[in-house]
């Protein structure tokens, strides 16, 4: 075991700092830090390659990219179309979405997602996605709430505009 100033080192980072300073110092003379240096952690019999503090690695890894496109994809809704009645409407829906608000059960309030009322009805998938096509309809007084393949709805009084999925 390594002291420092008389306390057992309490991290490996300390350990591996110390591991590297005998080391450089009985290698040069001088404190510099050594490629070559190993280090024994506690409750360890296995030599282990020092490496930079935990800190600087986590920092230098990327952190994951995020697809907007997909995320913006499955918050489309169907405002954009009020008052077309009768009109039928296509929407690709991209593989990996995420589930988004709806309101109803087989007819949705317009401002609902579309993706993921397709999702409700059984059409799609959230893993695999797929293109979905819709048709206007007007308001409801009431719309009920319910729960089908993973996905759950909210009920909603009266509103301006609806839209259901067809099934090709």
């Amino acid at each position: 075991m390594i002291r420092i100033r008389g306390h057992f080192a309490p991290s490996i980072a300390h350990v591996a700092l110390a591991a590297l300073v005998v080391t450089a110092c009985s290698t040069s003379g001088s404190p510099s830090p050594s490629s070559d240096a190993t280090v024994s952690t506690p409750g360890s019999s296995a030599p282990r390659e020092s490496a930079e503090p935990a800190e600087s690695v986590a920092a230098s890894t990327p952190a994951p990219s995020v697809d907007t496109s997909v995320i913006d994809a499955w918050r489309a809704n169907a405002t954009p179309h009020r008052g077309m009645d009768g009109q039928q409407f296509e929407y690709e829906c991209p593989a990996g979405g995420e589930p988004d608000t709806v309101w109803g059960t087989d007819v949705y309030t317009d401002d609902s997602s579309v993706c993921t009322a397709a999702v409700h009805v059984g059409l799609i998938t959230l893993e695999e996605g797929g293109t979905v096509t819709i048709e206007i309809r007007p308001g409801e007084d009431s719309y009920e709430s319910s729960e089908r393949n993973g996905i759950e709805t909210s009920p909603y009084p009266a509103w301006g505009g609806s839209f259901v999925v067809v099934d090709d």
